[in-house]
């Protein structure tokens, strides 16, 4: 049945298959997903699908996380709610995406807290910066906490960020090491006289 109705689709679409063992689900795959022409989903039940008509439709398939559903309905909601919003004009302000999680403009990193008013809540303050109407130090203070959250909770986007934006002098002071303690590990490896 699966089969017929693959057949009919027509093969101009991608159709995935949304399952446990597939590749991660990432920002930058529901961004391919909103430029393109559309989808197929395939949503198993229990067991799955037969490996058979995955193989013969190339199905790719994707998971949101490493953990197991009853199905796949609830996971294709989260790849239709990831690359729906990202189509233009799908949200009033198409500009805030730019500052999120995992988007371009926040060079892959975690989002920077978020504050509301009012200024004071429950003995808690905004962080006076946000609150001095200095733009260049505003952005800074961002730039920062999303790095630092970052570093402290996904060291995998970290490690990759990393990679290619990061002095490793600075790497090493944000991290807790020093120089000073790199040179004294260097000064034990040397051969002893």
């Amino acid at each position: 049945m699966l089969d017929a109705a693959l057949t009919e689709a027509g093969p101009d679409l991608p159709v995935l298959y949304m399952s446990p063992r597939g590749k991660p689900l990432t920002q930058a795959r529901a961004r391919a997903l909103a430029q393109g022409p559309g989808v197929t989903l395939i949503c198993g039940r229990f067991e799955g699908i037969d490996q058979r008509v995955l193989d013969k439709h190339a199905i790719e398939e994707v998971s949101i996380g490493d953990y197991v559903l009853t199905g796949g309905e609830i996971a294709a909601q989260v790849l239709i709610d990831a690359t729906v919003r990202l189509i233009p004009r799908v949200l009033g302000n198409h500009d805030s995406l730019a500052e999120e999680s995992f988007s371009i403009g926040n060079r892959g990193l975690l989002e920077a807290p978020q504050f509301t008013k009012p200024a004071l809540w429950d003995g808690r303050e905004i962080p006076p910066v946000l609150l001095s109407g200095n733009h260049a130090a505003i952005a800074a203070w961002r730039s920062g906490e999303a790095e630092r959250l970052t570093q402290e909770r996904r060291p995998d986007l970290w490690r990759a960020y990393a990679e290619t934006h990061v002095d490793p002098a600075k790497d090493r002071q944000r991290s807790g090491a020093s120089d000073q303690s790199r040179i004294y590990r260097e000064h034990d490896k040397e051969p002893k006289r």
